[in-house]
């Protein structure tokens, strides 16, 4: 064991469970975090599988809830485990449009991905400037820079914690911080997402990344100490297209992608 800490959300599955698998193969040790006992279990029980040695600590927290960032934060803590890696991933969307989509689904979709974001990386950020170390990874999306009807709460979130990712970095520098955060902005990806958010039908759903590789990539430029990761050719394609076409055209093409396939 290298004997560091990394903590990530969203861990069960999708991107969460393969950056877990990164940060075992390094030997760090892993605290695990989502809604469902079960399903960690499971994504310990394949941990275990592939690093027989990594040591493992699952906490089911329910990240909709207002007080679990602070009650997640003291069982760590009362643990003593020291978090030297946080990855803040878990987050859900909901496809359809505005008014006809279910408010308390929406709200539940701001706590988890802005709130409960915000409120982690308080916790463990003012731990690791008190060190000065640490690595924080935030996961955004490529929706992240552009407006996506059908998902507009979802895309709103996403466009948050980049904005937000990249204004606390500056923030870091100014203080000179030995303390990195990265944005990770993967493109549609093959994850439970599409499911959850009701789009498995969609033409976006149909052509998806590898978590694996979504994963892998952003890992990279987070032990690189790096600002930002667009994982794949397709994430960079989309995003430099994001610079040049003007956001009425982008909402179109957005739209387009969050309807059925033929």
């Amino acid at each position: 064991m290298n004997d560091q800490t990394a903590l990530i959300t969203g861990a069960s599955s999708g991107i969460g469970f393969e950056l877990a698998r990164c940060f075992a193969r390094d030997d760090y040790r892993v605290v695990l975090v989502a809604r469902h006992l079960d399903e960690l279990r499971e994504a310990a029980r394949l941990l275990h599988q592939e690093f027989e040695e990594v040591d493992i600590v699952l906490l089911p927290f329910d990240l909709s809830r207002p007080d679990s960032p602070d009650q997640l934060y003291a069982e760590t803590t009362a643990r003593g485990l020291q978090i030297d890696a946080l990855v803040n991933d878990a987050g859900f969307g909901e496809t359809g449009y505005f008014s006809d989509t279910d408010v308390d689904t929406e709200l539940a979709i701001i706590q988890v991905n802005v709130a409960a974001l915000v409120h982690l990386t308080k916790l463990y950020l003012r731990d690791m400037q008190a060190r000065n170390v640490g690595r924080i990874l935030q996961v955004g999306s490529l929706s992240s820079f552009t407006p996506s009807p059908c998902q507009a709460v979802y895309a709103a979130t996403k466009a948050f914690v980049l904005s937000f990712t990249e204004a606390v970095q500056h923030e870091l520098k100014q203080q000179k911080s030995a303390v990195t955060m990265t944005v990770l902005c993967p493109p549609p990806t093959d994850t439970n997402f599409f499911r959850t958010a009701h789009a498995e039908n969609t033409r976006a759903a149909q052509h998806t990344a590898s978590a694996r590789q979504v994963a892998q990539e952003g890992y990279d430029v987070l032990m690189d100490g790096g600002a930002r990761s667009l994982p794949t050719m397709s994430a960079k394609v989309n995003f430099f297209t994001s610079l040049v076409l003007p956001d009425t055209m982008l909402a179109t093409i957005m739209n387009n992608q969050l309807h059925p396939a033929a």
